[in-house]
């Protein structure tokens, strides 16, 4: 553990000389000044996908479900509110709008505010997030987690460059620790980040237990699918071309967030997938797919944990010492 100990402390003096370190620590600043000055906490919605069940009346531009189990599958899979007429009055199923919204669409139905129409929230335990926090989730997912895989990768291309990974010839160093001392560094420096975007916009009302684990093995996950990416290479210009187009991969699941009804099969195979949606719930409320999120996140380590491993092992380490 001291070895470990003493690889984190030199990286991390070796990271505040890198002026990557420096402009990723500013980029997180400036989203959150963004977040809580620039963008607004509302705004108006212009169109409503609004869907119908059992109602006396035809409304005109609505679409009509065949149950309401199909109308609350509709609400749930999509951006849309529905209207289930039950027992003579009229219920709202809306995924978390705010009252003004429902107010809003049942003036442009029918002329009336929505005084005395019972409203039903499909998810309890969700709240009503304001514009301006949507996208929180998505800059802490592919900015403060993603962290380790970007400094880490210029870290060790840093230490290929400066002749430090030449050194381990008469300093003998083990894959295992080279590849942990990194993960931990950047695993609490990515933790670290996100919890500072996260007070500064949305506050201290979330799952705090989720949130810092999702963070802090998110970022383990990244960081080693980084060390593993970043070793074949010689120099800055086509790992970063080619680190872009990883990343464009991973952010795949944004399309998912934006619209919930297309989640298919191998999106769930990004990993990025299971920790923008389970830091998501854990940060406004909404159920978590526990087994699904635990059991994604497990095999992500386990395999990104090996390719780093035997990749510093068998090409970094044995490069250096050959």
């Amino acid at each position: 553990m001291k070895s470990i100990f003493y690889l984190c402390v030199q990286d991390f003096k070796r990271l505040l000389t890198h002026a990557l370190f420096w402009i990723l620590t500013v980029m997180l600043a400036v989203i959150v000044l963004v977040v809580d000055l620039a963008l607004p906490k509302e705004i108006a919605q212009e169109s409503y996908r609004v869907v119908t069940y059992n109602m006396p009346v035809e409304i005109p531009e609505t679409e009509a479900a065949e149950s309401a189990d199909a109308l609350r599958d509709a609400v749930k899979q999509g951006d849309a509110i529905g209207l289930l007429y039950e027992d003579g009055g009229i219920t709202i199923v809306h995924p978390g709008y705010s009252e003004k919204t429902l107010n809003a669409l049942m003036l442009e139905l029918s002329g009336v505010p929505a005084t005395g129409v019972e409203t039903e929230l499909l998810d309890p335990d969700a709240k009503t997030v304001p514009f301006n926090l949507r996208s929180t989730p998505i800059f802490i997912c592919f900015e403060a987690i993603m962290v380790g895989f970007i400094l880490g990768g210029a870290l060790m291309l840093a230490e290929k460059q400066d002749g430090t990974v030449r050194a381990l010839r008469i300093a003998p160093l083990g894959g295992m620790k080279y590849v942990l001392s990194k993960t931990l560094l950047f695993s609490l420096l990515g933790t670290l980040y996100s919890l500072l975007i996260c007070v500064m916009t949305v506050g201290f009302s979330i799952n705090w237990g989720i949130f810092l684990l999702l963070t802090f093995f998110g970022t383990a996950v990244f960081t080693m699918t980084g060390l593993a990416f970043t070793t074949p290479f010689r120099d800055m210009s086509g790992w970063f071309f080619s680190m872009a187009l990883l990343l464009s991969v991973n952010m795949l699941p944004v399309i998912s967030i934006s619209s919930p009804a297309f989640s298919p099969f191998w999106m769930k195979l990004i990993p990025s997938y299971p920790v923008l949606m389970a830091l998501q719930s854990a940060m406004f409320g909404g159920n978590i797919d526990t087994a699904y999120t635990l059991g994604a996140i497990a095999v992500w380590l386990v395999i990104s944990g090996a390719a780093a491993y035997w990749s510093v092992e068998k090409v970094l380490l044995k490069e250096a010492r050959a």
